[in-house]
This record gives C-alpha cells, sequence and structure tokens, in this order.
C-alpha cells in the first residue's frame, strides 16, 4: 500500500521518499523535493556529512551559494565543499540515516533516487596556503587564504607540506560545487519510474 497523503504539498500529494548519498547532490535533490512537500530520508554509507572530502569546492557560479558565503569561504572560484554540505544538512528538516547501507532498509518509500556517482576517474587533492599552489587541473581558492588543488596523477609536494590530502572519484565535468547542486535539482525534477 502507498504512503501517499493527499493535500500536504503544492502538488497536493506527499510521497515518502528514500534519497542514497548525502553529497552536495542528494542534499540540494532532497532541498527542492522538500520544498514540493515531500517526506525525505536520506541514508549514507558514511560516519559524518561532508566528511570526507572526496570532490573539490570548486566554484563556477551557477548556483547562488549567498547564504552559506559566510560559513564556507566562498570567493568566486572556491569554497568548503564540506562545510557546505553540514550547512545545507543543518537547513533541512528530513531524516539522515548515517553509516547505513540502502539495501539495509526495510521501510516502504513511493520513490528512491540514487545521488552518488558511478565515474571511476580517481582524483588526488589537498590543501595549501593561497601562492603554493602546484599547477593542476583545478583549483579553487579561498577566501581563508587557502587554496584546494586536484589532479588525476600524482599531487606534487608543496613548500611546507600540505594541510589536508584528500581522494576521490568524480568526473572532470561534474566536479564543481555547482555542477553537483544542478544535478540535484535535476534528480529532483525528473519523473518517478
Amino acid at each position: 500500500m502507498s504512503s501517499i497523503r493527499f493535500g500536504n504539498s503544492t502538488r497536493g500529494f506527499c510521497m515518502k521518499i528514500l534519497l542514497i548519498g548525502a553529497g552536495l547532490t542528494g542534499l540540494s535533490c532532497a532541498r527542492e523535493l522538500h520544498s514540493q512537500g515531500h517526506d525525505i530520508t536520506i541514508v549514507e554509507s558514511r560516519a559524518e556529512i561532508g566528511h570526507p572530502q572526496d570532490k573539490p569546492g570548486l566554484v563556477t557560479g551557477e548556483n547562488d551559494l549567498s547564504e552559506y558565503a559566510s560559513q564556507i569561504y566562498l570567493t568566486k572560484t572556491g569554497c568548503r565543499r564540506a562545510w557546505l554540505a553540514k550547512s545545507m544538512a543543518q537547513r533541512l528538516p528530513i531524516t539522515y540515516l548515517l553509516r547505513t547501507q540502502a539495501s539495509t532498509i526495510i521501510q516502504d518509500f513511493d520513490r528512491t533516487i540514487d545521488t552518488t556517482s558511478s565515474s571511476t576517474t580517481v582524483w588526488e587533492g589537498g590543501v595549501t596556503l593561497t601562492g603554493r599552489e602546484p599547477s593542476t587541473e583545478i583549483i579553487a581558492h579561498r577566501s581563508d587564504g587557502t587554496v584546494e588543488c586536484w589532479t588525476t596523477g600524482s599531487l606534487p609536494e608543496v613548500e611546507g607540506g600540505w594541510l589536508e590530502r584528500f581522494t576521490g572519484t568524480f568526473d572532470e565535468k561534474n566536479a564543481s560545487v555547482d555542477a553537483s547542486i544542478s544535478r540535484g535539482i535535476e534528480l529532483a525534477s525528473e519523473p518517478k519510474t
């Protein structure tokens, strides 16, 4: 039996939706669906939203992030991606199931949306101080004086060493914060299958 409830959203019905993945794609999808009045649960295999970071904080300017600017060290080219994920999650009154695999969920949902990536391109990333960044494929400057660098090769050494190191698997066209948010909005608007 479906758990659709009538009269609870702008569209006249409310679906119970399970989203797989609490990255920016999942969170932006959840925000969009929640604004339509749906009941959202996000399942995430990691123990913490936004950590460990596995994609760049590269900003292309396609989405308005100004409401988060002071929390994420936003510039024209970068931000702290993990902090953006945490800030978005804190503003969403939905259910989060951390350290959980979607296959273990036994509740009935009207719709399940997998927001995780299936890319196989491995990237190495790191954070250093502005002015010490090497030439890499992706560079994102933050307003706190740090810069995030990502490469598909070996991450070169930098003066003073890296402040933080990352590893991620993603396609370059989907690397930016904006691409992740746009993909989440797109997934929210796709018809249910």
